[in-house]
């Protein structure tokens, strides 16, 4: 298994992966975000990649706040429904820790729905801690 940056090629992988989240933004549109993440953003997207095939991908993106030191927030991780519990979603997570820590970030963060249990006690395995429960809001225009 190797790691790498993303690149604009991954998209198809990138689509299908987020389909296992039940996600369906259109192949095109997931191209048209992986350029504009990688042009216009100081994001990093790292994908794990077993023969040449995008199994899974970590999103991390800062977190500059007025309150509280600058973390990295994982927007998206996931590992195609094959390669679960394989250590791939750890070695993703330790990776995006490995950039946070060489860019002087104090920690990683992330949200995470309350009915992903499984998801829940994978993050605490990987040290990470529950601090608050919260409700989400979005306003759509």
């Amino acid at each position: 298994m190797k790691f790498r940056d993303i690149c604009e090629k991954d998209f198809k992988y990138i689509s299908s992966l987020n389909e296992q989240l039940g996600y369906d933004l259109s192949e095109s549109m997931v191209k048209e975000r992986i350029k504009y993440i990688l042009e216009n953003t100081k994001d990093r997207i790292i994908v794990a990649e077993i023969n040449n095939k995008v199994i899974g991908y970590i999103h991390g993106s800062p977190y500059e706040l007025l309150y509280y030191d600058s973390v990295i927030n994982i927007v998206g991780l996931v590992v195609d429904k094959n390669c679960r519990r394989l250590g791939v979603g750890k070695k993703l997570i330790n990776e995006i820790e490995l950039w946070a820590r060489e860019n002087n970030f104090k920690g990683i963060r992330l949200v995470s729905g309350w009915d992903r249990k499984g998801a829940h006690d994978f993050y605490e395995k990987c040290g990470f801690i529950n601090r608050k429960d919260q409700k989400n809001f979005i306003k759509i225009f």
